[in-house]
């Protein structure tokens, strides 16, 4: 689905929105971008790859335990503190950090913009991680609030797509549709709330409409 993949943007895009001219598959067309990152390309699809036949058990089985140490050490990071005593704040002073008032865990120091995840590693004598499952601890540190917002519009955008639209529903003949609104959706003939809340020119208005017409 475009919640999981680009390619799955790509597709639904042009069944729902069509394309005059050679379609070009931007970042910026998927809405939850910020999901969708180079780093966890295996951990979203890998998975959907293994139950294919794609991908071997061997590689499979190293992508979950990636997938479980960037977990473990997140959870390390957030449970950690630094007390602003002498120690503390010397530790912190390696880090660039000014000054410590309260006591910090180890991923709120992270979240600091000119603190690092390899500098966290060498201050306060960390395990060492790979450099791809690093990378990942530090953007999911970094970037949390973002992506618990992304994941949160996610979750509201997969109750739509629960709603399944018969293959043979008439529009017409709810009346509060616009005669556009009808077209589009008579042309289209989406599956789920969610495509066609995504067509171009329904509105949430409509949207709402159907939706009380499903129940």
């Amino acid at each position: 689905s475009r919640m999981e993949s680009y390619i799955g943007v790509m597709i639904d895009d042009l069944v729902t929105k069509g394309t005059e001219e050679p379609y070009r598959m931007f970042t910026s067309r998927a809405e939850n971008r910020l999901l969708l990152r180079q780093d966890n390309a295996d951990t979203r699809l890998m998975g959907k790859g293994h139950q294919l036949g794609l991908v071997s058990n061997a590689t499979y089985d190293f992508c979950l335990l990636k997938k479980e140490t960037v977990e473990k050490e997140i959870k390390r990071l957030n449970t950690t503190k630094v007390v602003p005593n002498e120690q503390g704040k010397e530790l912190v002073s390696q880090l660039g950090v000014k000054s410590l008032k309260t006591p910090t865990t180890l991923a709120g120091l992270l979240k600091r913009p000119e603190v690092t995840y390899s500098q966290i590693i060498e201050t306060f004598n960390g395990a060492s991680l790979s450099k791809l499952a690093g990378e990942q601890v530090e953007i999911q540190v970094k970037y949390e609030g973002f992506i618990q917002r992304q994941n949160q519009v996610v979750s509201k955008q997969k109750k739509l797509e629960n709603y399944r639209i018969p293959i043979d529903f008439n529009y017409e003949s709810i009346s509060g549709l616009s005669c556009e609104v009808v077209q589009k959706l008579e042309n289209i003939r989406p599956t789920t709330l969610g495509q066609a809340s995504r067509i171009s020119g329904i509105t949430p208005a409509a949207v709402s409409i159907i939706m009380l017409m499903l129940k």
